[in-house]
């Protein structure tokens, strides 16, 4: 059943990337990092994401440079960055018939991601055709704050330039879409691409006619 029609004038239509934009196959990452350091997938996750490294680098209490430095002497100090992150993309498996909806969409998009400084590097290399399908690429390590934490939303506002009300925001996760709205963001769960033509179509947001 599709949406009815709204007036609410959308300035920008902001997307997730995991689970919206690309399936996020975590265990693809963690398969592709312990083959670099010849170990187990459950090591490197120990390593990299229960200890809380990730989350460090997502709320960007780390450079770059830190950032791969720390990863690369976890896993032993005989990875190269490269490797490193063409390992870290495989993470994220890009959806076409999502991309092609989204450059057709008639206002500015953004990309909103709670990522560190390493998919930045992979939506410039390995995930790049991800990335030219948007306007603007919002990462939260350099707004040093992570969805759902209502500060990200603001600051998001504020690097788009756009009003809170003015935001048409697409996640696949229920507490990042109830944040957004508590920010007064026009926030969607994300159900697939079908579902999300339908809102589009509702705010006037896809060419007619096609």
């Amino acid at each position: 059943r599709g949406f009815r029609p709204v007036t609410t004038l959308i300035d920008v239509v902001v997307f997730d990337l995991g689970g919206v934009v690309c399936a996020y196959q975590p265990d693809r990452r963690l398969r592709a990092l312990a083959d670099l350091a010849s170990t187990t997938p459950s090591r490197v996750r120990a390593l990299l994401f229960d200890s809380g490294l990730e989350a460090r680098a997502e709320r960007g209490e780390l450079t770059p440079d830190e950032t791969y430095d720390a990863v690369v002497e976890a896993l032993g100090g005989n990875v190269k960055r490269d490797d490193v992150r063409r390992a870290w993309s495989r993470a994220f498996v890009p959806d076409g018939e999502l991309l092609a909806t989204v450059r057709r969409v008639r206002r500015p998009t953004a990309l909103f991601t709670n990522n560190g400084p390493i998919i930045e590097d992979c939506l410039t290399h390995e995930l790049s055709a991800v990335t030219t399908a948007f306007d603007r690429l919002l990462v939260s390590w350099r707004l040093g704050s992570t969805k759902p934490d209502i500060e990200a939303f603001a600051k998001a506002s504020a690097a788009l330039g756009a009003p809170a009300g003015s935001v048409l925001f697409v996640d696949d996760d229920i507490d990042n879409v109830r944040a957004a709205a508590r920010a007064g963001w026009i926030s969607h769960r994300y159900r697939g691409p079908a579902r999300l033509r339908d809102l589009f179509d509702a705010h006037d947001l896809l060419p007619r006619g096609g």
